[in-house]
């Protein structure tokens, strides 16, 4: 799908999720609570709105910035399970223009001064790993080691 920008984490332990696989309650709560907050981290990453540009006549609606926000009708803030431990969160707009705007593929020309979700996707990624780290040291002590 264009204009997704994905955000894989590793687990450390490899094996953790095959590990957990007895106990599958606590590995999807685990997985669940993590997830939440992953995606609460990305809406966290979001850039303010940039300079409006020397010239520039238009005035600004902030309609794009509302419909970031959490809680908005136009806001993607999904969690869902994909199966035993593996679970998808999914951050974004479902405001029509958007893709011309902020999109990674599809940002109009006249948009370049706007970040892309390109942009978001680097600044969080290195957050969200953190917290899923944390999700494995939690795990492996539940495991004994």
């Amino acid at each position: 799908m264009p204009n997704q920008e994905l955000i894989e984490v590793k687990m450390n332990p490899p094996d953790l999720l095959q590990r957990m696989a007895k106990y599958p309650k606590e590995l999807d709560r685990e997985m669940n609570k993590t997830t939440e907050a992953a995606v609460l981290h990305v809406h966290g990453s979001v850039p303010p709105y940039p300079a409006i540009p020397a010239g520039s006549s238009y005035a600004r609606t902030l309609t794009l910035g509302r419909s970031l926000a959490i809680g908005d009708g136009q806001n993607i803030k999904t969690v869902k399970r994909l199966g035993q431990g593996r679970y998808e969160g999914r951050f974004g707009t479902r405001l029509y223009y958007a893709p011309h705007v902020i999109g990674t593929l599809t940002q109009a020309r006249h948009m370049r001064h706007w970040w892309t979700m390109k942009t978001v996707k680097d600044k969080a990624q290195a957050g969200i790993q953190k917290l899923f780290d944390k999700m494995a040291g939690r795990m492996v002590k539940f495991l004994g080691g």
